[in-house]
């Protein structure tokens, strides 16, 4: 292509304002160069001291510019860990608190375990102690020191001391074996015909006529080498009906429940109304023995009814008179003797109340 005279002029003309243009730009906006900072150095993990209370002190290493700082060491503080401090980004290297974990109290004198320290940057080390089981309440746990410093951070908190342990329960009683009480019957057999009665008089008539009514009476023969021991009842008009099927006493050992269907025993004369009873009772008598102990001598726990539903206990002094001149009906429910010479013939016949059965 050729360039004349005019063309050359022009395009120089254009190449120098494009390169001031171009010189000009470069003063307005200059190229920023950014030099990268150096990374911090990673710190030596350093594991803590084994020692009671002590925090297990860690130095993570500093970042000189926005650098990692490197983990500190475990440490351990009696029963509690204290958390591993971490050098944290920027100049300083602000590490986060490592939280100490308290050991839990054991049983018995429980020790709540000591409390670990804090970790960094001011952070308090967290401790509670655990409950102690048992009978003795432990002791308190030991306060953590305060943590190391890891980078630039403040030093942490000391750890709170562990929870006491709590007390034992106390332990229950044990269940009493010992005899609550019972009437002890003492009634010295010297001939055939001689007896005893020992009653009980209703407050209100009982109506024992009913199918299955059944009388019974926990008895205990202590001596009875002779004579035979039964229950029975009177109406108000003092008509009388005892078992006639009669346990000997010299058959029974330890302690028995004895029992009659009375409203199945065929009646007598003069025929006693077993829908009015009045008195219920136990009668000792000689027959049909020859030869007896001297006195015979049964305790009672019980006597009670199953329909209407009657009982008596003799567990307290209360539920016994020991009158021996009696030969009418006491104004309250006791078991009482019956001194009328129709109803007692054995001469020295006694009833009382002791505490401590056989």
């Amino acid at each position: 292509m050729a360039w004349n005279g005019w063309s050359r002029k022009n395009a120089l003309a254009v190449h120098s304002a494009l390169w001031a243009l171009a010189c000009a730009r470069a003063v307005e906006d200059p190229v920023e160069y950014i030099e990268a900072p150096p990374i911090g150095a990673a710190g030596t993990p350093t594991a803590g001291a084994m020692a009671t209370g002590s925090a297990g002190a860690a130095m993570g290493g500093g970042g000189a510019i926005g650098g990692g700082g490197g983990a500190g060491g475990a440490g351990i503080a009696g029963t509690g860990i204290g958390g591993a401090g971490m050098a944290g980004a920027g100049t300083a290297g602000a590490g986060r608190a490592g939280a100490g974990t308290a050991g839990a109290g054991m049983g018995g004198a429980g020790m709540a375990g000591a409390g670990a320290a804090g970790g960094n940057s001011g952070g308090a080390g967290a401790a509670t102690g655990g409950a102690g089981q048992g009978n003795t309440s432990g002791s308190s746990g030991t306060g953590g020191s305060s943590g190391a410093t890891a980078g630039r951070g403040n030093g942490g908190a000391a750890g709170k001391g562990g929870a006491s342990g709590s007390g034992g329960l106390a332990g229950s009683g044990g269940t009493s074996t010992t005899a609550d009480g019972c009437a002890r019957l003492s009634v010295p057999l010297n001939g055939a015909n001689d007896k005893a009665h020992f009653t009980i008089s209703l407050t209100n008539v009982a109506d024992l006529s009913d199918a299955g009514t059944t009388l019974s009476m926990r008895i205990y023969v202590q001596a009875g080498t002779g004579g035979t021991i039964f229950p029975y009842a009177q109406d108000p008009d003092f008509n009388f009906l005892g078992q006639d099927d009669r346990p000997l006493l010299a058959d029974q050992d330890g302690w028995v429940t004895l029992r009659w269907n009375i409203a199945a025993e065929p009646n007598v004369t003069p025929a006693i109304d077993k829908s009015s009873v009045r008195r219920i009772g136990i009668e000792i008598n000689a027959a049909p023995s020859m030869s007896w102990s001297a006195p015979t001598v049964v305790f009672v726990d019980s006597i009670s009814v199953n329909s209407p539903a009657l009982s008596f206990p003799f567990n307290t002094s209360g539920t016994v008179s020991t009158a021996t001149n009696q030969t009418s009906d006491p104004n309250s429910q006791v078991l009482w003797l019956n001194s009328d010479s129709s109803d007692t013939t054995a001469s020295g016949t006694a009833l009382s109340w002791v505490d401590t059965c056989p």
